[in-house]
């Protein structure tokens, strides 16, 4: 009887795990979140431990978003606050207990409660409590127009930090926001310690006054550029590039000041700390010699990592014969060609925000090559891993163009006089074939999709090959 007592809860004990164990469904999207997003609940669940005098388990959550982005600054300083108040707690029990023992809290004899070297003695202060009254910041009195015009010619003369840092805090005086924040950006860009010399507060100000704007809706570009400088200047690289983005895509007015800005941001170091190659989905190129000019195509599919606003890719071009790069399509705002590894050409595809987590782009390039520095081209693309498919170079021109010289692709085609020779390059390990430029000297005889023979051309050949 008892056995069968013991039998049936058993079974019953089963039937209740199965029926009650199940994913737990919110864990699961919590794991789906932005990481940003998942950073900044933790933040405010820790910050709350801490407002509760529960500094351990702050610690806890602290050390978890460190987990997930070691560069956090925000969590180590909380950390060291609630290790402060930790101590600062320790230390008040201590001293409770040595005036209990003793009277006094700088004992006669020393006892095995505690090391005296590491805590020290302690001394009994009394006073009233005060209140704190914060500090009048001074404020000075509006500049007059000759003053302004003084400091301005003498900042331009002698070019130094101090005299264009003096120069916006006379415009400040006078709230006149732009003018002020055009010399503050001058001087920090001569000597970013000028920033110590802020008594005014104007870039916190402006700042404020600005995300403000930004949080309830509608915002203009320049507001956009104007954060986007002002976060710039405070190092957050990541929202200002977010928000100069936003100010060229809004206005052209904007635009080039905003291109100026981030171009000058992907020629510092401090690129490396914002951007990273993409995970490169398909590569595409194509040689097309029309109109007297020779072009290179680029369609690139890639993901950005960490959703970076700004990423490289490389081409097998010589940078220094590339003349110009021409954005055509929506996935990029704009485009920067710059010398990479053996003065390959780098190019840096600055992107628009999209929500999802793993968002995907597709670049469309155009690259203008100038024939008086580069006689031959190669069409090689090494970026991708040989089992990734979509990994592919085509020539496109007059059929009066290719001579018996000329490789076999693994993809031939004629179109009424436009001949299209295409090479799958993981065939040939990323290696593409090499042309000479003044093979090419008929245009195209008549218009063609150059952008749909990229994207359709060979299609069938790589599910023959895979």
């Amino acid at each position: 009887m008892r056995r069968a007592l013991i039998s049936v809860t058993f079974l019953l004990a089963v039937t209740m795990l199965v029926g009650f164990t199940r994913p737990y469904s919110d864990l699961a999207e919590y794991k789906r979140l932005p990481q940003e997003t998942r950073i900044s609940r933790l933040q405010a669940a820790a910050e709350d431990l801490y407002r509760r005098r529960r500094y351990e388990d702050a610690i806890v959550v602290f050390d978890t978003i460190l987990a997930l982005d070691e560069s956090d600054l925000k969590a180590k300083l909380w950390i060291a606050k609630a290790r402060t108040e930790i101590k600062r707690e320790r230390d008040e029990l201590n001293k409770q207990e040595r005036y209990r023992r003793y009277g006094q809290l700088i004992p006669k004899t020393k006892d095995h409660l505690l090391d005296d070297k590491e805590l020290g003695y302690f001394e009994v202060r009394y006073s009233e409590p005060k209140p704190y009254v914060p500090p009048v910041r001074k404020i000075r009195p509006p500049a007059s127009e000759a003053e302004i015009n003084a400091q301005k010619q003498k900042a331009e003369k002698s070019g130094e930090a101090a005299d264009y840092f003096e120069l916006a805090m006379l415009h400040w005086s006078k709230k006149e926001a732009e003018p002020a924040l055009k010399a503050y950006f001058k001087a920090v860009s001569l000597d970013s310690e000028v920033l110590a010399q802020d008594d005014e507060q104007l870039l916190m100000t402006v700042s404020s006054e600005v995300e403000k704007r930004i949080d309830g809706g509608k915002v203009s570009a320049g507001e956009y550029l104007d954060s986007g400088k002002l976060l710039m200047v405070q190092g957050e690289l990541r929202r200002a590039v977010n928000h100069l983005v936003k100010a060229a895509e809004l206005d052209a007015k904007t635009r080039q000041e905003a291109s100026d800005i981030l171009l000058t941001l992907i020629e510092s170091p401090q690129i490396e700390l914002i951007s990273a190659p993409p995970d490169l989905l398909g590569f595409r190129q194509a040689y097309v010699f029309d109109k007297d000019a020779d072009t290179v195509y680029v369609r690139v599919t890639l993901i950005p990592k960490k959703r970076g606003q700004i990423v490289p890719v490389d081409i097998t071009i010589p940078a220094d014969a590339v003349d110009k790069i021409e954005v055509k399509s929506k996935d990029a705002v704009m485009a920067f060609g710059k010398p990479g590894v053996d003065n390959a050409l780098r190019i840096w595809a600055v992107l628009p925000e999209k929500e999802d987590e793993f968002a995907e782009y597709e670049l469309r390039l155009a690259l203008n090559i100038d024939r008086k520095i580069l006689n031959y081209i190669e069409l090689s693309n090494y970026s991708l891993s040989l089992d990734m498919p979509d990994n592919w170079s085509f020539v496109i021109g007059s059929e009066f163009n290719f001579s018996e010289n000329m490789p076999k692709g693994e993809y031939e085609k004629n179109l009424e006089g436009v001949q299209i020779s295409g090479y799958h390059l993981p065939v040939s390990e990323g290696k593409g074939p090499t042309l000479l430029l003044s093979d090419f000297k008929e245009p195209l005889p008549r218009q063609v999709d150059i952008w749909k023979i990229i994207e359709t051309g060979g299609e069938g050949i790589v599910s023959n090959l895979f």
